[in-house]
């Protein structure tokens, strides 16, 4: 896949999940956005809130990459690689996988008291990655590494990063739109 296509494609799907948000769930009422499929499953709002973690932690991460990968004059490449640890989190993060995930305790808000706030720090989050996917246009998402995971051992390529972030909030978004129907 080409970079170009993988950042169109990128922001299409986030701007997807940022209408879904806007249109579906943002106008709801507290009771809808905190009502449960089954007794162990998040409601809307602990899903925001699960997103809310990931992006204020690797939005800043991506802004100084950018900005570094500009400052070095890393020109867009042909191509988009894959690292293998970029590979294996984002198809566990992609929308084809079924398969419910197990979240480590200080990601996971289930029975925490979460406001109707959350949703709207994911549209401001959102946008924001919106702007990075966009700024992203300019440089190499091979060359700049992010760290990834609690340690941040991993590295995952900044490619890899804005398409397991864009994944993972389209995966919840879709999560919580069920989540506030049932």
């Amino acid at each position: 896949m080409t970079q170009k296509e993988l950042l169109d494609r990128l922001e299409s799907d986030l701007k997807d999940a940022m209408d879904t948000v806007r249109s579906s769930l943002s106008g709801q009422s507290a009771d809808v956005l905190k009502q449960r499929p089954a007794p162990e499953s998040w409601n809307a709002l602990e899903c925001f809130a699960h997103l809310n973690i990931f992006l204020e932690r690797y939005i800043p991460a991506i802004e100084r990459v950018i900005h570094l990968a500009k400052a070095r004059r890393w020109s867009p490449s042909d191509r988009v690689s894959y690292t293998m640890t970029g590979r294996r989190v984002i198809g566990k993060a992609a929308r084809s996988n079924s398969r419910p995930g197990k979240t480590p305790k200080r990601y996971n808000f289930i029975h925490q008291p979460v406001g109707q706030e959350v949703i709207k720090s994911f549209l401001i989050n959102s946008e924001r990655l919106l702007r990075n996917i966009q700024a992203a246009k300019e440089v190499d998402l091979n060359r700049p590494r992010i760290g990834w995971g609690p340690s941040r051992f991993f590295k995952l390529t900044l490619g890899n990063m804005l398409e397991w972030l864009v994944e993972h909030s389209h995966r919840h978004v879709t999560q919580a739109s069920k989540a506030a129907r049932t």
